[in-house]
């Protein structure tokens, strides 16, 4: 009988809590309302000091797919926008099967959110795989600081989604030719590219290029239905010849031969970030991102680094020591090549020199002094994500404070690391 009792108690107990979700700080949004920008603010309070995303469906959230756009009505109060027109699907791979979902989200016209340009498509990237919420914002934010060419624009906002507070995500501009982006000339046969392992698609592909290498290219802008069937097959054939130019270019490790083909600085800068947070998937697994501009390949832009900087427990990435993303296929050859990796010694001391990661340490502690109050609304509302060892196994730990205390260690750690193998006397 005591056990059926204590059984019925925690069942309430937890029907309770999923049923009280800050009704108070997330008002029902009502489309048939014609509101005014000061109508919204008066009625839909911000939830914190961060700014707040409110998007309505006409269908249960949890019928939200990775396949189509569900029609979709925006308000952001900080952004000027009421009752905006766009479309809301799923996102992600391993991120899709989390409980706090990634989405994108595509306006009817190019929308301009928050001063960071105009576009019609933006993602929002769940926050659950990371305690700290801070490693991708840190990331985009040093390939920003770091490189001169396309880097992704990020803020956080925390999201309502059909009335219910859907926590803290971060809002980023969409890796895609837009002249606020990867700005490309398709006139001039200029393209965007994922890199990633064939395994990732059942080593079937049609609109992929496999260079000898072993880098498995992925056209991304444009896509095959971009375009017609002979547009795309001549497409195909110019990059194919460009990139295999650059490939073998690289492979000789004759600087000279490899400076006429790719954008050295692209590639240095590129590298330096992706090694400096030991991110997993930039040993090209994927989400590498690389281009041609006017005949030339760049790398970049950067993207996803929620399981970087010792958040997961694969290969040597825990560790703050040792050297992950040189083992790539471009970034293997090319470190072998001295003048390239005098280079990147150069690049980073001139890096260290100007303070750049005595600024993230810093950004950290403004970061975290920012979220203080939405980030207790978050773990509120996702509270397994603090609970979650998937990651780091043994090594999770179980408090925001302490993942915060971590990430720092290990920033410091792997500072202290690259500066004894990149400082060059």
């Amino acid at each position: 009988m005591k056990y059926l009792l204590s059984v019925i108690l925690t069942f309430c107990c937890l029907l309770t809590a999923s049923c009280s979700v800050f009704p108070e700080r997330a008002p029902k949004y009502d489309p048939t309302v014609d509101y005014e920008i000061d109508d919204i603010k008066k009625d839909f309070p911000s939830l914190s000091n961060v700014p707040v995303l409110y998007i309505n469906i006409d269908k249960e959230a949890w019928l939200i797919t990775k396949e189509e756009y569900i029609s979709a009505v925006v308000t952001a109060p900080d952004s000027g926008l009421v009752e905006v027109d766009a479309s809301l699907k799923g996102r992600g791979n391993a991120s899709w099967g989390l409980p706090q979902k990634p989405f994108n989200l595509k306006f009817s016209t190019e929308t301009n959110l928050f001063g960071m340009g105009s576009a019609k498509s933006w993602v929002l990237i769940t926050l659950f795989y990371d305690k700290t919420l801070l490693r991708n914002y840190l990331t985009l934010n040093l390939a920003e600081t770091v490189s001169s060419g396309a880097e992704m624009d990020c803020m956080f906002v925390e999201v309502v989604l059909n009335g219910e507070y859907n926590g803290l995500y971060l809002l980023t501009e969409k890796v895609e030719d837009e002249k606020t982006r990867v700005d490309l000339s398709k006139k001039t046969g200029d393209a965007l590219f994922e890199i990633e392992q064939a395994y990732r698609h059942n080593d079937i592909c049609d609109n992929c290029i496999h260079l000898k290498s072993n880098t498995h290219i992925t056209f991304k802008d444009p896509e095959p239905e971009d375009l017609t069937g002979v547009e795309f097959e001549n497409l195909h054939e110019q990059m194919s010849g460009l990139l295999t130019d650059a490939d073998n270019a690289i492979r000789s490790r004759d600087f000279q031969q490899i400076s006429k083909f790719i954008d050295v600085d692209s590639f240095i800068n590129w590298y330096i970030v992706n090694e400096f947070v030991k991110n997993y998937d930039s040993q090209f697994v994927t989400s590498c991102y690389c281009y041609i501009k006017n005949g030339i390949l760049y790398m970049g832009p950067c993207w996803d680094y929620d399981t970087c900087m010792g958040n997961q427990d694969v290969a040597s990435c825990l560790s703050p020591n040792g050297l992950h993303v040189r083992q790539a296929p471009w970034f293997n050859h090319l470190m072998r090549t001295g003048e390239f990796f005098d280079l990147v010694c150069e690049r980073w001391n001139e890096l260290v020199s100007d303070g750049v990661f005595d600024g993230m340490l810093k950004s950290i502690d403004e970061q975290t002094e920012y979220l203080s109050e939405a980030s207790v609304s978050h773990f509120e509302r996702w509270p397994d994500s603090l609970r979650s060892s998937d990651l780091r196994g043994r090594h999770a730990l179980f408090t925001y404070e302490e993942e915060i205390s971590y990430l720092k260690d290990w920033i410091e750690k792997r500072v202290e690391y690259l500066n004894q193998k990149w400082t060059v006397d």
